[in-house]
């Protein structure tokens, strides 16, 4: 396999824009909301041209006054602009607690290489690359997570997952919760796919703490001080701050009554429109106007739409697992500055996809090591940081 053609998986492609340029922008179609509204703009100005000609060449008057529509055009102002906010407030909190779970990622394996500077036997190597896959299996189960409603794949079937872990995490599961079976006598009630998917990164963080404390068990020649032993963990319960936060988000949809009044004020007030304008502007030009005020309120409608769920493979959507894998990197990168590129080497095989032929995942470790491999050795490689004592 030529290592140059690997492109890693589950990626969303980045809306891109130079605001420095305004009509480039006009025209990108990408990301844009224009195809979901613009049959909308069309539907609109064909019902205009039918109220003008039956006004203009068939004697036949079907308009009303504005007046009432002008009042009614406050309330759907204040409606849709209001979710708009709203929702625009909601992706931006999504995005704070995505970044404050990556740090937290970040930190814990920072602090633990930093606290554990001077540890530099096997049982201490192991123990740190244990925790560092630990966190990244985390990491990597929130976006499973997140993204199930979109994607339909469990966050206990992520690749990076052996399946005897699976299938310890599934025993966990209150997936088959019947009353009269083992796991359903510590249920409260029926639970779906999408609550277990949740569960899992709980789960997860449980054995994340648990690698943690093993230190106690002889792993490091000097034990770690209590408080540096909580200052790791600290950084778990960070996570898991920003986890519940994550959560709440998912689970608390965006009121339905006040979208159902939103959207019905919207769709009366913009498709009666024809039959208000035309009365005053009896000419062609008001199609020019209906067009772009139908894209203008429906088009913020769509806006909103795309916004509300951030998480999948939409154009809007955050890329979360991108944004996860350079976490990844960074922790390869802490691991390789204390214990050697072959000990960052064997953490990304060990967190190969293991689902996807990629340039890491074709092969075994004792292949990859042996040199049997598309890539170089591990000992081959070029050290990810450099080391001052070798020039």
């Amino acid at each position: 396999m030529d290592p140059q053609s690997y492109t890693p998986v589950g990626t969303v492609r980045e809306v891109t824009y130079d605001s420095s340029r305004p009509f480039p922008i006009l025209f990108q179609m990408y990301g844009s909301v224009w195809p979901k509204v613009l049959p909308y703009c069309i539907a609109n100005v064909l019902l205009t041209s039918l109220v003008l000609y039956l006004f203009l060449y068939e004697d036949i008057d079907v308009t009303f006054s504005d007046k009432a529509h002008t009042f009614m055009s406050l309330m759907v102002s204040f409606l849709v602009v209001s979710r708009a906010q709203i929702v625009y407030a909601r992706y931006m909190e999504s995005r704070h607690y995505l970044s404050t779970a990556m740090r937290a990622c970040r930190e814990l394996i920072h602090h633990m290489c930093v606290l554990t500077l001077y540890e530099k036997g096997e049982k201490a190597k192991e123990w740190r690359n244990d925790v560092a896959f630990r966190t990244i299996v985390l990491l990597r189960s929130l976006c499973a997570a997140l993204e199930y409603e979109s994607s339909g794949k469990n966050a206990w079937e992520i690749p990076e997952l052996e399946k005897s872990e699976r299938d310890e995490i599934k025993k966990k599961l209150f997936l088959n919760n019947k009353l009269d079976s083992a796991r359903g006598k510590l249920s409260h009630g029926e639970r779906n796919m999408k609550t277990e998917n949740f569960r899992v990164p709980r789960l997860l963080q449980y054995s994340l703490r648990k690698a943690i404390v093993s230190e106690r068990d002889g792993k490091l020649e000097t034990p770690l001080h209590i408080n540096e032993e909580l200052k790791i963990l600290q950084f778990v319960s960070e996570f898991n701050k920003a986890f519940h936060g994550l959560k709440m988000l998912v689970f608390t949809p965006f009121p339905f009554p006040l979208i159902q009044m939103a959207r019905t004020f919207l769709f009366f007030w913009v498709f009666t429109l024809p039959f208000s304008m035309v009365g005053d502007i009896k000419s062609w030009q008001v199609l020019i106007i209906i067009f772009f005020l139908s894209y203008g309120f429906i088009g913020l409608e769509y806006v909103s739409m795309e916004l509300d769920d951030p998480f999948g493979d939409d154009p809007n959507d955050f890329d979360d697992l991108t944004f996860a894998q350079m976490a990844f990197e960074d922790i390869y990168i802490a691991i390789n500055e204390i214990d050697g590129c072959d000990a960052a080497s064997q953490l990304r095989w060990r967190v190969r996809n293991k689902e996807h032929k990629g340039v890491f995942e074709s092969f075994t470790l004792d292949e990859f090591n042996s040199g049997q491999s598309a890539l170089p050795t591990a000992n081959e490689m070029t050290p990810l940081v450099e080391d001052p004592s070798n020039p």
